[in-house]
């Protein structure tokens, strides 16, 4: 008998040995690979949703890191897609689902009645509510930093280094908050030409007074942590999880940004199905409650609430507390939609021409 015999022969075994056997319960043969924005965030994901999903499911998942869907689109366009699952916010649903970059999900994957109005769609799944505020250095301020958006942008009132997206979603309208446009009619100012004019004209004022245009929320995070710069506007749980670690800061919910953190399947992903699964288990409320735990957010899930039974101390730190709620105002993914061309250049141009 020659070798090639011999592997036939151990093949054909092995193949006779699973058929008497039966069925036997395996992992998906794929790792789900999710991408988010790193830092303290993805790690609260991880701990909270993906870890103790994928182990109920019985799959693996790897993860990466990225900081703008248009990572996704230069996967789907090149043909060389990488990523299953990415981590967006509700105002660039739109733009993602429009470039052809998400995938539709399975109509079961959840129920909407259970997720505030909105926040699920036929390609977006929300995880989390999360505010975009303004926070302050307490060295150089003490409990008096700014207040408002007027007050951020007052370099006179408030002198110091400043820190800012560099991204325009959240900046446009604090620019336009400044101007002293009322927070339930931001988006009726910014829908007029004139509107859009001022606020980047708002913008580019202060720019000679930013510092730091942070490109990633971990960026931001250490920027407060470091103490580098006086004030800055960015993602409240960031800023939450600084504190907690010891940065002299604080920040307020007055004039904040309320949005809404999700998931997406991007187009061709290259495990759809095992993605749908994965989305459809992190997203009930039994590890929805838990997120809030290891990062200041809100669950997205209603039914966490009835299950955490958070305290006040933790409802205060939560984008979607209602005491909170009353001081912001909600991002409008139909605005960016229709505008998220122009925003992207007007604002370049005011961060490269300074």
């Amino acid at each position: 008998m020659n070798m090639r015999q011999l592997k036939m022969i151990q093949l054909a075994a092995a193949v006779s040995a699973v058929l008497i056997a039966g069925p036997v319960s395996v992992a998906y043969a794929a790792d789900v690979v999710i991408a988010s924005s790193g830092g303290g965030w993805q790690e609260a994901q991880d701990k909270a949703l993906w870890a103790p999903a994928a182990k109920a499911l019985n799959i693996t998942y790897t993860q990466d890191t990225f900081q703008n869907w248009a990572e996704a689109r230069a996967q789907v366009e090149s043909g060389s897609v990488t990523w299953d699952i990415i981590q967006i916010g509700i105002a660039d649903e739109p733009q993602a689902k429009a470039a052809g970059v998400l995938e539709k999900l399975d109509p079961d994957i959840v129920n909407k009645a259970d997720f505030p109005p909105g926040s699920v769609t036929d390609s977006f799944i929300a995880n989390s509510n999360y505010s975009t505020l303004i926070a302050w250095n307490k060295k150089t301020y003490g409990d008096n930093g700014p207040k408002s958006m007027a007050d951020f942008f007052d370099v006179k009132k408030f002198p110091g280094k400043r820190a800012l997206w560099n991204q325009p979603i959240g900046m446009i309208e604090a620019a336009a908050l400044a101007l002293g446009t009322p927070r339930d009619k931001v988006y009726e100012f910014l829908s007029t030409e004139e509107g859009r004019k001022a606020a980047i004209a708002k913008l580019t004022e202060l720019a000679p007074s930013v510092s730091v245009w942070w490109e990633s929320g971990a960026q931001a995070a250490q920027l407060i942590k470091d103490g580098e710069v006086d004030m800055i506007i960015t993602w409240g749980g960031r800023v939450q999880g600084a504190i907690n670690d010891g940065a002299n800061f604080a920040y307020t919910f007055n004039d904040a940004q309320l949005g809404t953190d999700g998931y997406a399947v991007v187009k061709g992903a290259p495990h759809r199905d095992a993605a749908m699964r994965f989305l459809k288990e992190m997203s009930k409320a039994e590890y929805q409650k838990d997120l809030p735990n290891s990062f200041a957010t809100a669950p997205a899930n209603m039914k966490a609430y009835d299950l955490a039974k958070y305290t006040p101390e933790k409802m205060a730190t939560m984008a979607s507390a209602p005491q909170n709620v009353a001081v912001q105002y909600s991002v409008d993914p139909n605005f960016w939609a229709k505008y998220a061309k122009w925003a992207s250049e007007a604002y370049d141009n005011v961060r490269l021409s300074r």
